[in-house]
């Protein structure tokens, strides 16, 4: 599910429709002789969206907007022939260098921009020359404008670079803005973010298109801001666990068994959450258990079994202590045939409460369990809850017809937060404290007429559904329902009642099949942990020696910076030659880190919340105007000094890292578990 969003910009696109296209520009290259700038622009546009591109290629000519040149090539303007109105008010070309001159004071060290309205495409042509920008992104309701900006300005390098982005209104999609925002050059900007708004013509004409951008690269931003979110202590919680309990994951069932043999093997799979309206559904649930894989978020197991409904898997994710919680009972002939599905960072308390029990443990995909090499059928799940644990099985188990219940993320109008049997109540004590109430929120309500009171958290759990379902309408078949019938309204699922749902499945007449695997071989699980003890070994290597270079850095550092201190206090000016030095030096190790895949994959991993919280000070730094060089020496001067705090707590957390990685290595104990 997660390599959805490693996509490009493309909606999945009909092969042949790629054939037929190709073809079709072949074709208008011999007729013309050569390539031609429109039919340039056009095969680098393919690489954003294929079917933009093809649409902008279909127009031939434009009916709704006329161009009139003017004296020079900067001066043309588009004319509305619905409206008579004119896209510039004024002079384009006075519009242009305005623009120009405006953009050259106030963000010419923005390494990305974000505008509404590609007008004439003349200000973005001579935007594209500063180099410090490394990402403009322009979204553009009108396809004309497209077709006519795309025969006046050469793009075609800039946009298969990734420099120059267009957009159009009309094919875009939820998934586009994770892609965009996801670049570095978008998140270390974030602190700087501003939505530009063409000109006039733009901010008259489509105002609320504008602003519904905006607030969506707003919210996919903070998501990804939260998404970067645990703090480094967590981090190592985390890659302790998975290195404790490696022992575990090589001595039950394999995930990748279980993948192979049931993926494809059945249309529906039903995602049991524990909201407060899961209690109205159990019996619709009961009847149609034969006939869908349930999969049950870890905090609704005790309600299955309080009410003997078996369900096929059941997920738990969580590092903390109290999600053993849920398995804290004895296992029981109700447990046979479940298969447990628990990420490899889970509490070791869980894992002795899931003892006796089938389970088959599954690396979450994320950069410290990627580079321990495991099969990428043994990843899963970067989402934040349990339930999105869920839902990315049902997906990877090949299942078209995904259905919620239970999936409030909201409170009841009774104020109850979860349903009956929830074993730590069906209030949360956290959330009816006082001490909540800014956490409080209120949301779309279920079918769309109502609102809610919701959370941040579970609102942030809503966006992550939101963004995966976006994805998966974009790039696949599978149609996702939301049958809770209360809660918060998930945008992109189909709201229909259950028991229509179950009415449905049970007409059908087909039952479910599930295959269960044999367990993993004693000699295969002493194999694999030989092999990683190996990578792990080497993780620890790699880092003391770079822990090396970078605290040889901040001692120059501190050295200069000292200097340069008592350099003030004596009102003398500071050697700043040294400290431009300092700074391309800085930039050195920089990309030297950044460039070592396990360095970057094991320790900046650990330190990514810091990391990219420092990044983003550093870029609200340097993207301040310069004026004058000693504007320009005063800023790399705290340039250097705020690197000096940054070393230093970097060469700490990899210290940490290494003690961590090296003490859960220390405590393995080869031991069966079945």
């Amino acid at each position: 599910m997660d390599n959805i969003f490693n996509k490009n910009y493309n909606h999945q696109v009909d092969p042949n429709a790629v054939k037929e296209f190709h073809q079709a520009i072949d074709k208008d290259i011999r007729a013309n002789g050569g390539t031609t700038l429109f039919i340039n622009n056009i095969i680098a546009l393919c690489q954003i969206n294929f079917n933009l591109a093809k649409a902008v290629y279909d127009l031939k000519s434009n009916s709704k907007f006329d161009v009139f040149a003017g004296k020079s090539s900067l001066d043309i303007n588009i004319i509305n022939t619905h409206t008579k109105e004119p896209l510039y008010s004024g002079s384009p070309a006075s519009h242009t260098n305005d623009m120009l001159n405006k953009f050259k004071k106030e963000y010419s060290l923005y390494p990305s921009l974000f505008f509404y309205g590609l007008g004439n495409g003349n200000f973005y042509k001579a935007l594209l020359e500063n180099k410090n920008h490394k990402k403009i992104i322009v979204f553009e309701p009108e396809i004309e404008i497209f077709f006519i900006v795309l025969h006046l300005n050469d793009f075609s390098k800039d946009m298969r670079e990734n420099r120059f982005v267009p957009l159009c209104t009309s094919y875009l999609n939820e998934s586009y803005l994770h892609i965009i925002c996801g670049s570095k050059d978008v998140i270390y900007n974030v602190r700087s973010y501003n939505f530009h708004i063409y000109n006039d013509y733009y901010a008259k004409n489509y105002e609320s298109s504008a602003n519904a951008i905006n607030k969506s690269l707003l919210n996919t931003q903070l998501l990804g801001i939260k998404s970067a979110g645990t703090s480094a202590e967590d981090t190592l919680i985390g890659m302790k666990h998975v290195v404790a309990n490696m022992p575990h994951f090589y001595a039950n069932y394999s995930l990748k068994d279980v993948l192979n043999l049931n993926t494809n093997r059945n249309k529906t799979a039903i995602i049991v959450s524990t909201g407060p309206s899961l209690t109205k559904q159990l019996e619709l649930l009961r009847e149609v258990a034969p006939y869908a894989i349930l999969i049950a978020a870890d905090a609704s197991y005790p309600i299955l079994k309080l009410n003997n409904l078996r369900p096929d898997f059941v997920t738990t994710m969580e590092r903390i202590v109290e999600s053993g919680e849920f398995f804290n009972s004895k296992a029981s002939e109700f447990d046979n045939g479940i298969t447990f599905v628990a990420s490899s960072l889970i509490h070791p308390n869980t894992i002795g409460l899931l003892k006796g029990r089938n389970a088959v443990f599954a690396h979450k995909p994320l950069k410290f369990e990627y580079a321990l090499g495991e099969d990428s059928k043994n990843y899963m799940c970067k989402g934040p809850s349990t339930a999105h644990f869920a839902f990315d099985l049902a997906i990877e188990l090949g299942c078209k017809q995904i259905i919620f219940i239970g999936q409030d993320l909201a409170m009841a109008s009774d104020g109850t937060t979860h349903a009956k049997g929830m074993v730590f109540g069906e209030t949360s004590p956290t959330i009816a404290s006082k001490e909540y109430t800014p956490n409080i929120t209120t949301v779309l309500g279920y079918g769309g007429k109502t609102q809610v009171k919701s959370t941040k958290t579970w609102d942030l759990f809503r966006n992550y559904f939101e963004a995966m379902i976006d994805a998966l309408n974009a790039y696949t078949d599978v149609k996702v329902y939301n049958a809770t019938e209360g809660g918060s309204r998930i945008k992109g699922a189909i709201e229909m009642p259950f028991a229509q749902l179950v009415s449905q499945l049970i007409g059908a007449g087909v039952k479910k099949e599930l295959i269960k695997p044999e367990p993993i071989s004693p000699k295969l699980s002493q194999q694999k942990l030989s092999e990683q003890r190996a990578i792990i070994e080497n993780f620890i290597k790699v880092g003391k020696d770079r822990q090396a270079l970078i605290t040889e850095l901040f001692k120059k550092i501190s050295k200069l910076v000292e200097s340069a201190d008592r350099d003030l206090a004596a009102n003398k000016e500071p050697r700043y030659a040294k400290f431009y030095e300092l700074k391309d030096r800085i930039e050195r190790l920089k990309t030297t880190l950044q460039s070592d895949k396990v360095f970057n994959d094991v320790y900046m991993y650990t330190a990514y919340n810091f990391c990219i919280h420092q990044e983003l000070e550093f870029m609200a730094l340097m993207v301040k105007p310069e004026n004058n060089k000693g504007e320009r020496d005063k800023k790399i001067f705290e340039y250097v000094r705020q690197h000096g705090y940054y070393f230093f707590s970097l060469a700490g957390m990899v210290e940490t890292t290494i003690d961590t990685l090296q003490n859960a290595l220390d405590g393995w104990e080869i031991q069966a578990y079945v």
